[in-house]
């Protein structure tokens, strides 16, 4: 008992500061040179923000001055709306306090970290306060020093001057130890290269040790400002269903769903009675004698077929796993889809290949529906291909209607009945949304997520668009650029997000190596270039896991190509608060592992077969050169035969060869 109170006596509560002071590699401060890029994608990323809210062209200049040994002064400037004094501390000074969070809008930060991250590692290295000069254009400079008190996460104002000028805009200058600066790969300088690129309305200046450098704006007109939006019902699940209702003012449940959701109307609402329906029905039946024939009635795929015909093929527990899902269905629905895409998949693939080619992919057919699907879009399936193959997934399940009428068809449910259930349906749906337990929120997402709903609205959403990473790129002078912009879909959670890709081949594009240019990725989120962790991110191993040998390059890495991928979303799925890598792979997130592989491989089309007119275009060149080679000789030998002028064979020759 003793030593029960001897281990509370050291039971303390820490901030969140006190957690990242300790933690600093969180947030990207892990090494010299990251540290550096990481202080200067805080506060350029910040006011590229501010001046976007403000709808004004940003320009924002960059003095990086060296100070000392891994000792640094870094200022960063914009033009944007200012920050009034009361809240300068609370944005410097308080880790997660922000007005982005509780948003479902896209923005470059989102957990209020960033900023307070800079002081906090200033405090840390030099025991100095960032001093922040700022102003809304109202006649009045606010010049400020700030410090974070760590133990109560708040930030102090140690001095606070004014004086009359007329300026707007912010300016943090502050002072670094333990980093270096250098223009490589992944330090400020390229960073200040790729945001300007997915930034093309922006305007930096970058004063390094070394000289001034001018990234100027290939853009004139501010993008549109993003609009907040609702959550889409796809994807949504059961605790964020709970979470809105508790916070809705909508006194019922039916109309919290649709005002509170994207998408959902009051039609929509009295169509989801329906699938509601059908899924207490389904429960009913559960291991009754009668569940085969209410799986038939259920579902489109006939999954014994796959077995009785290509069972063989697939491995044992896989097929136990299959019949363990349908036996517990509607849940797990999603995990069947994925089985389901991998044996039409496996159909289509025994219809293409003979017999020889099917035994030496025969392994293949054992692995997990994700990993197959991963190896099979990278060597025999395009992306419409892959588009065809997952409408198809989508509708695994028979509409509520048909299954009910089959049910009435094989006298498996009265008249009687039916108006019991639809009464208890409407009872639900009429219910205070607080009022609302985890399993009934645990059915409507379940029966949500089956409904056809549109794809989520843009409004939230603020691609660079098409023209813009158009006009970014060309400043690489490559002889071949194609870019496209996806239309907007949802990952888990019912979050949208919109891919974005272009690919620019020749010229200046690719990345300087030993032997020449080689692919270069350029990774982007929410129009912020991410330069750290490469392998671990899952934009890179959706590049990579594209087969670009089909597209027209004799190597993945040896190619004189830059690969540009931007993600957008209201959410992005970073692996750390560093954000520096994206989660998502054929295992996590795999709607956006998808949705990169497709947009990458139709702009690989187009480069398949531009590269093919040019290598088509060099043999025939280097078959006429050669013809050209013996010309002279061939029409000296005709000459003699034909007794006519060598001149006039020749030239006869050469217009022929033309």
């Amino acid at each position: 008992m003793a030593d029960e109170v001897n281990l509370f006596d050291e039971f303390k509560e820490h901030s969140i500061s006190e957690f990242f002071r300790k933690n600093k590699h969180m947030l990207g401060y892990s090494g010299k040179l990251r540290s550096m890029t990481t202080i200067i994608h805080e506060l350029v990323t910040n006011s590229m923000d501010a001046c976007e809210e403000a709808e004004i062209l940003p320009d924002i200049n960059v003095t990086i001055e060296r100070l000392g040994n891994e000792y640094y002064k870094l200022i960063v400037e914009d033009n944007g709306s200012g920050i009034p004094p009361k809240y300068v501390p609370k944005v410097f000074g308080k880790m997660l306090a922000g007005s982005k969070l509780h948003r479902q809008i896209q923005s470059r930060g989102q957990q209020g970290i960033g900023a307070a991250g800079v002081l906090l590692f200033s405090q840390m290295t030099t025991g100095k306060p960032l001093k922040i000069t700022t102003s809304t254009g109202d006649g009045v400079i606010h010049e400020m020093d700030i410090q974070m008190s760590i133990s109560k996460n708040e930030g102090d104002v140690l001095s606070h001057k004014t004086r009359e000028g007329m300026y707007r805009g912010t300016k943090v200058e502050g002072e670094f130890k333990e980093v270096t600066y250098s223009r490589r790969e992944q330090g400020p300088f390229e960073y200040l290269r790729r945001i300007s690129l997915s930034t093309p309305h922006s305007k930096i200046t970058l004063k390094d040790p070394e000289e001034e450098v001018l990234f100027d704006r290939t853009v004139f007109q501010v993008p549109e400002k993003p609009e907040e939006m609702k959550p889409h019902p796809h994807g949504i699940t059961t605790d964020e269903m709970l979470h809105i209702a508790r916070e809705t003012e909508s006194s019922r449940l039916s109309s919290m769903l649709s005002s509170e959701l994207s998408r959902v109307t009051t039609k929509r609402v009295k169509e989801l009675e329906m699938y509601i329906l059908r899924d207490k029905l389904l429960e009913q039946y559960r291991d009754s004698f009668f569940w085969d024939t209410v799986i038939e009635c259920y579902l489109n795929a006939d999954f014994k077929y796959y077995f009785d015909k290509y069972g063989k093929y697939f491995d044992k527990k896989e097929i136990e796993e299959v019949n363990n899902l349908i036996l517990g269905l509607p849940e797990g629905l999603s995990e069947l889809k994925q089985y389901y895409l991998k044996y039409i998949i496996t159909e289509y693939l025994f219809n293409k290949f003979d017999e020889d080619h099917i035994k030496e992919i025969r392994n293949q057919f054992k692995k997990k529906p994700e990993n197959f699907v991963e190896y099979v879009s990278k060597q025999y399936l395009n992306a419409s291909q892959m588009d065809e193959f997952r409408k198809k997934v989508r509708y695994i399940t028979k509409r509520p209607e048909s299954f009910v009428n089959s049910l009435v068809e094989f006298s498996m449910v009265s008249d009687v009945e039916l108006e019991k259930y639809k009464k208890g349906i409407k009872k639900l749906l009429k219910i205070n949304p607080k009022d609302v337990d985890w399993k009934e929120a645990e059915l409507l997402v379940s029966v949500l997520q089956d409904m056809d709903f549109m794809a989520p609205s843009t409004i939230g959403l603020r691609p660079i668009g098409d023209e813009n990473i158009l006009k970014s790129l060309e400043t690489l002078e490559p002889d071949f650029l194609k870019t496209l912009t996806r239309k907007p879909k949802t990952y888990k959670g019912g979050i949208p997000f919109a891919v974005e890709v272009g690919i620019a081949y020749g010229g200046n594009a690719g990345r300087f190596g030993e032997n020449g240019r080689k692919m270069e990725i350029m990774r982007n989120s929410n129009h912020v270039p991410l330069l750290f962790d490469t392998t671990g991110c899952g934009l890179t191993n959706a590049v990579k896991s594209v087969n670009w040998k089909r597209y027209g390059l004799r190597s993945d890495e040896d190619a004189p190509i830059t690969i540009f991928v931007n993600l957008i979303s209201t959410h992005i799925p970073y692996t750390s608060a560093g954000k520096q890598a994206i989660s998502t792979g054929t295992e996590d997130n795999e709607e956006i592992f998808n949705e990169i592989r497709q947009a990458l491989m139709i702009c690989g089309r187009d480069l398949n077969n531009y590269i093919s007119r040019i290598r088509k275009a060099k043999e025939e060149e280097q078959k006429r050169k050669y013809v050209m080679k013996y010309a002279m000789v061939f029409a000296e030998g005709l000459s003699s035969i034909t007794q006519k002028p060598k001149d006039e064979i020749e030239e006869n020759i050469i217009y022929l060869l033309r």
